[in-house]
């Protein structure tokens, strides 16, 4: 004879309205592979200082950077590939949520899947599959890959012709080196389609790692980053040191160097561009790509092949009480760490805009920046070589 819950239960269900539940999980996790690769790849990347991270996204990566593709952990641009141990894709237990919601939208059940162990009150749990890097055998090389991402990773119905019953609800997880990632979920033993989500990538990881012994031991892939030749940068100038911008149409540099640049590539782009005399371009892996649609450019007011040539610093603040100096020569207030006039001891300074693109900057210039003097730049050098 049934018991009094059971009959209870019996008319709860001849009662019940079928009806479509949602369920959802969010928070972080990601996409995640585990693969073996040989020792010729190691040796191939470590000799030629392959940076993992530079191929993972870029499908021309081997062209740009003159590699073997076939001497690679995995096609450049298709990191995810190489998944011969293991592939998952799903939101971490330890930092997931899972919230179920009935037809009226309104929440049932709500709790993080780290607190979801199996108890009552909680979904089921069910590991699906395992992936250890220490399951595999000394000398072997394994590729790790790994998209990270926040947002969320299940949405979900569950149709039911009988009230919602937590414990019916089960976690499919896949333990992947540690981590548990939680990528399906059934209800009552039947899968529940998985009808999308949306995240946002937020970094990725990706390295190969050698066993070193059979306890599961490893080193890393740790390649020196290559020195690809190209031209040093070197230090943007002070406002008091920019030229004025150039309109490129109508006027070049007359040297060879890195310049402030604007120019159109799927709108306006700021930024530094290398001018090798005849053209603006990018230094990429060794190579120089020429870009196009440069609007204007802007770079040092002196010849910067040697120091000698830069003029003198012109102050960088006024006082009221006409005072003239540069920070070094201020007073700096111990309670309140503003500066002060040495003059008066007064705080309300004046800072001074050298920009040559304003009204303002340019009356400076004029008013307060001094031509180069030779002598003085050759002293100046000699004493900061003597400091």
């Amino acid at each position: 004879m049934a018991t009094l819950e059971e009959q209870q239960k019996l008319i709860d269900t001849l009662k019940f309205t079928p009806r479509t539940y949602t369920v959802q999980m969010w928070g972080y996790g990601g996409e995640k592979v585990m693969g073996t690769v040989s020792q010729e790849v190691w040796d191939y990347c470590m000799e030629r200082q392959v940076d993992l991270s530079d191929i993972a996204w870029n499908s021309d990566a081997a062209e740009e950077m003159d590699l073997d593709p076939d001497m690679l952990p995995f096609s450049p641009g298709s990191w995810y590939e190489c998944d011969g141990m293991g592939h998952t894709n799903g939101v971490s237990r330890d930092s997931g949520t899972i919230q179920v919601c009935d037809e009226n939208g309104n929440t049932v059940y709500e709790r993080s899947l780290e607190e979801c162990d199996g108890c009552d009150d909680s979904p089921e749990l069910s590991c699906i599959d395992e992936t250890w890097i220490g399951s595999r055998a000394k000398g072997e090389i394994v590729f790790v890959g790994s998209s990270n991402e926040k947002g969320t990773f299940f949405e979900g119905e569950i149709e039911l012709t009988a009230p919602f019953e937590i414990e019916k609800l089960c976690l499919c997880y896949e333990e992947f080196d540690g981590e548990d990632i939680v990528g399906g979920l059934t209800y009552d033993g039947e899968d529940i389609d998985n009808n999308g989500g949306s995240t946002d990538g937020k970094s990725s990881d990706f390295n190969m790692v050698r066993l070193i012994d059979d306890a599961g031991n490893f080193e890393r892939y740790e390649p020196e980053e290559k020195d690809w030749g190209h031209p040093e940068c070197g230090t943007s100038p002070s406002d008091w040191e920019k030229s004025l911008k150039f309109d490129f149409k109508k006027h070049k540099p007359a040297h060879v160097g890195y310049y402030s640049a604007v120019w159109s590539s799927w709108g306006t782009t700021y930024g530094t561009l290398y001018w090798n005399g005849t053209e603006f371009g990018e230094w990429e892996y060794g190579n120089f790509k020429p870009q196009s649609d440069v609007q204007t450019w802007q770079g040092y007011n002196w010849d910067t092949s040697s120091w000698v040539n830069q003029p003198p610093e012109p102050p960088e603040v006024t006082c009221k009480c006409g005072w003239v100096g540069n920070r070094e020569t201020m007073i700096m207030e111990e309670e309140t760490y503003d500066y002060q006039c040495p003059e008066c001891k007064s705080t309300k300074l004046n800072w001074l805009d050298y920009d040559p693109e304003t009204a303002k900057g340019r009356k400076n210039r004029e008013k307060y920046c001094r031509p180069w003097d030779p002598v003085e730049s050759l002293e100046r050098i000699i004493k900061q070589q003597e400091q």
